[in-house]
């Protein structure tokens, strides 16, 4: 057998090259060391890789290597090496003595040598004065040993003596003769024995894989986020695919069901006008068949009468034909028919333009003032009607002093699952049958916002308003938050308050032992104003306004039902679309309803 290692006597992963997964050997597949990735790759990939040119790229990492005396200039990796030779003993496989001119067989080893003797030179070997102390193991006994204990010996490639120092200096294990000449301590350089370098950089070591097992657990922490990510995406992407299946089916459904009705309607309709005219038709067509029939009747029995006869037969026919000439058919319509009126259909396109919208949703982690981020996230929402996005009704959008109710939803496909949410209206009710979880939904419990930014042009007025209908089923504690709206340019997912842009909160309050309606801007208070009483068994409606005017750069928010001013902010920026935003808060024991209008 051949001096390579067969590839199914070895099964240890160190000896195969991870790039072809052969098997290293010391011939065509040497193992040489890569310095970047702490890793092997066997010789013949690496010349295949460099094309014999002295710039090298990792084939596992992809860093550059320039490389003047090309891949062989490469250490080889002396581990393997050992691993090998040792599977070789292991599995009775050939290993030549190493001196032997012959090429005999290998018996056994010299540790003190670190040569392969077959049994002649091992006679020779023993009777050597200063070798007889050496200590030799036969491969049988070998076979019993663990590999580690299977060493090679290592010398110095220029001075062939047992390395046994190691310079700091230039970070390189030399033999005697080194630190004597090129590492000479007077010249500056560090050196210390194998022993001592090598307990001090074990230690270092020791502590660098410790903190890489911490920054691998972290990592795989990160994977299986990634992981979780990358199927939330893909229960997304189906989700979103449903959503609008089943919203154009219904569309659909209501189309066609629309076209029956006024399929149905033509029908009825036609039938209606259609019987008298059928009437008449049948009417002529009688009075047609009754003139022609005797015309021609009379006629013929004329042709065959002599003059008596015919004077009998005009006789006693004259008045029944002269009657004939009285008949007529009722007319009761010149002119009948069915048509159809593309009515609304003007209206109805330029909506099926904007009917929904598909949205690329991303959360960023952001830092709180504490340095908190377990859920603290930015939210980005795009997509490609965004100028579009808020639908107006009103006067044309981009008219100077215009004033546009606008026409929301809340997003219920965003809304965390925690809530029920049906076109303009969310309650807090519990949902039987959860939505999936989606990467797009919110994780902050009781949080929906609008599907749509609100978009503010030039000289635009515009309004909006949602009626906020709430009871307590038991009361606690004052200062406790039961519904929050907000208006922000800004959104994020949190289980903390808003700080940034338009709040208007109900909570508990202490001060008026009752609930108030707080505004704040900024975090800072603008108005707060006492409600209702904070008691069981009663619900309570509050109608929130909210006007925006461009030309002046202020929000307006109305107590809707009270039919009064809350308070102004201004100035408001309206550069970028605002969201609007709500939480239902943590107040326990508390329905609450929600709708735009």
């Amino acid at each position: 057998m051949s001096d390579y290692v067969s590839a199914s006597a070895i099964k240890d992963l160190l000896t195969e090259c991870p790039i072809c997964t052969e098997h290293f050997d010391e011939v065509r597949r040497i193992p040489r060391r890569m310095p970047c990735c702490v890793q092997s790759v066997c010789e013949s990939c690496l010349e295949t890789y460099s094309k014999g040119l002295p710039t090298l790229s990792c084939p596992m990492c992809r860093h550059q290597h320039y490389l003047p005396g090309g891949v062989k200039s490469l250490p080889k990796e002396p581990i393997i090496l050992r691993i090998l030779d040792h599977l070789k003993i292991v599995k009775g496989l050939h290993l030549p003595c190493t001196d032997c001119p012959d090429g005999n067989p290998a018996m056994s080893r010299c540790d003190d040598c670190g040569v392969f003797l077959c049994q002649e030179c091992l006679n020779a070997h023993n009777r050597v004065q200063s070798m007889r102390h050496h200590q030799t193991v036969s491969f049988k006994e070998m076979k019993e040993q663990p590999g580690k204990s299977f060493n090679r010996l290592h010398k110095c490639a220029q001075h062939d003596q047992p390395l046994q120092f190691y310079c700091y200096t230039c970070e390189k294990i030399v033999c005697v003769s080194c630190t004597v000449v090129e590492h000479k301590e007077g010249k500056g350089h560090n050196v210390v024995s194998v022993d001592e370098a090598h307990e001090e950089k074990a230690k270092s070591i020791d502590d660098i894989l410790v903190k890489l097992r911490e920054k691998a657990e972290k990592l795989e922490e990160i994977k299986q986020s990634l992981k979780e990510r990358h199927s939330n995406i893909q229960v997304s992407k189906r989700s979103a695919v449903g959503d609008i299946n089943k919203a154009f089916d219904e569309l659909i459904n209501e189309i066609q069901q629309r076209r029956g009705i006024l399929l149905s309607d033509v029908e009825e309709r036609s039938s209606k006008i259609l019987k008298p005219t059928q009437e008449e038709q049948d009417s002529t067509s009688n009075i047609l068949a009754k003139v022609t029939s005797s015309t021609e009747f009379t006629r013929q029995m004329r042709s065959e009468a002599d003059k008596i006869e015919d004077l009998q037969m005009m006789g006693s026919s004259a008045a029944t034909l002269s009657s004939m000439l009285e008949m007529s058919p009722k007319v009761s319509l010149r002119r009948a028919g069915v048509s159809f009126a593309s009515t609304c259909f003007s209206k109805i396109t330029p909506l099926l333009k904007m009917a929904g919208l598909v949205k690329s949703v991303v959360f960023s982690p952001i830092e709180t003032p504490n340095g908190n981020t377990s859920l603290n996230d930015a939210m980005t929402i795009e997509h490609e009607y965004v100028l579009q996005a808020a639908y107006m009704t009103g006067q044309p959008l981009g008219v100077k002093g215009s004033l546009a109710c606008v026409d929301l939803e809340w997003d219920s496909s965003i809304a965390s699952e925690d809530l029920t949410v049906s076109g303009p209206v969310v309650t807090n009710d519990k949902q039987e049958h959860l939505p999936p979880r989606t990467g797009c939904r919110l994780l902050s419990p009781r949080t929906v916002l609008t599907s749509t930014p609100l978009v503010i042009r030039p000289g635009q007025t515009i309004m909006f308003g949602m009626e906020v209908t709430y009871s307590v089923t038991t009361p606690e504690d004052n200062n406790k938050l039961i519904f929050e709206a907000a208006l922000t340019d800004s959104p994020v997912d949190t289980y903390n308050v808003l700080t940034t842009g338009l709040r208007a909160n109900l909570e508990t309050c202490e001060d008026h032992n009752g609930i108030c309606l707080k505004v704040d801007y900024k975090g800072q208070c603008l108005s707060h104003d006492n409600l209702t009483l904070n008691e069981s068994g009663t619900t309570y409606s509050l109608g929130l306004g909210f006007v925006l005017e461009e030309e002046t750069h202020t929000v307006h928010v109305w107590d809707r039902i009270q039919e009064k001013l809350v308070t102004s902010v201004t100035p408001f920026p309206f550069v970028k679309p605002l969201w609007v935003m709500i939480d239902f808060g943590s107040y326990p024991n508390t329905q609450l309803t929600c709708q735009l209008s």
